[in-house]
Parts: C-alpha cells; sequence; structure tokens
C-alpha cells in the first residue's frame, strides 16, 4: 500500500530530492489514535557532500496521530535515517 505523508522538512530541502516516495507497510488503530509503520525514499537530483546525483536516501518512520472529530488532532514523527557509509 502506498499513501503520501506531509511533513516538516529536517536537513535537506525539498529542492535536493528529486523523487521521493513513502510506502505504509503496517498500520493500528484504536480509540482514535492511529500508527503506522512506514518507509521513505528519497532520489538525490544532484550531489550532496560525497552522494552522487541519483543516490537513494532511506529512512525508517513511525507516526502517531490523534484524531478529534474527525480530524487529526496531533501528529508525532520518529524518524530513523538509514546510515551514511563513507563514499
Amino acid at each position: 500500500m502506498h499513501d503520501q505523508l506531509h511533513g516538516r522538512d529536517r536537513d535537506l530541502p525539498r529542492q535536493r530530492i528529486s523523487v521521493q516516495s513513502f510506502e505504509v507497510l503496517n498500520a493500528v488503530a484504536a480509540d482514535g489514535q492511529v500508527a503506522l509503520e512506514v518507509s521513505w525514499s528519497g532520489t538525490l537530483p544532484v550531489p550532496l557532500g560525497a552522494r552522487p546525483a541519483g543516490h537513494v536516501l532511506r529512512a525508517h518512520i513511525a507516526t502517531f496521530l490523534e484524531f478529534r472529530d474527525g480530524k487529526i488532532a496531533a501528529q508525532r514523527n520518529h524518524d530513523c535515517y538509514e546510515r551514511l557509509d563513507p563514499a
């Protein structure tokens, strides 16, 4: 299942990622809350440090959503980026 999630940009401005995708691997819902396990990847359009253009960055994300009146009232993300080995 593929889904788009929106959040804050961190160390990489959006223009530094040419293509990105989010895949929801697991979702659990209970009592107005949803927990998502998400896999993210983003492709560099230009070199970044020692990483060449075309390098794919990857992260594993846990997102927790709280709903009130059918709307998202709170969101917490915990991101774990894969290690960037020295090139």
